[in-house]
């Protein structure tokens, strides 16, 4: 979930680019990548090429007075069968996480829950409600009706 929080963040730090354009990546000394438009106080650092263009450059004239048409090969609409594959595969995944998830906190009880940061802790019921909650709106997203 760290990684995955990590690596989005990183994405929309290169997605908002700066006018520098410069971005940086590096792990840090509990094992993080971090991303960062500015180095590390101390260690070493990957630079990281970001393109801030937005727009397609201008198309130049042709010197006969028509406009040339594009040569780049037809990519083909929508995903691939490998795409589709990976994301029924991820879909099931999470549909399998959120019916394990429901069970878990419709039976927890009393019991301790691990916290994403690796501590332990009793839910109170407002907050096991919530994650019930949570559990059924992931099973109506991913699981197939």
């Amino acid at each position: 979930m760290v990684i995955r929080t990590a690596s989005l963040l990183g994405l929309a730090l290169l997605l908002v680019g700066s006018a520098e354009a410069r971005m940086y990546r590096w792990v840090d000394d509990s094992g993080m990548t971090v991303y960062s438009q500015s180095p590390p106080p101390s260690g070493e650092a990957t630079e990281i090429k970001v393109n801030t263009s937005t727009a397609a450059p201008p198309e130049k004239p042709s010197t006969d007075g028509q406009a040339k048409e594009a040569a780049a090969p037809e990519k083909p609409a929508g995903p691939t069968k490998a795409e589709i594959e990976e994301s029924n595969k991820i879909k099931a995944d999470n549909c399998k996480a959120a019916t394990s998830n429901l069970s878990l906190y419709e039976n927890l009880g009393n019991k301790l829950v691990k916290t994403p940061d690796g501590l332990y802790k009793r839910l109170t019921e407002e907050e096991r409600q919530q994650k019930i909650q949570e559990s059924k709106k992931g099973i109506e997203e991913y699981c197939d009706k």
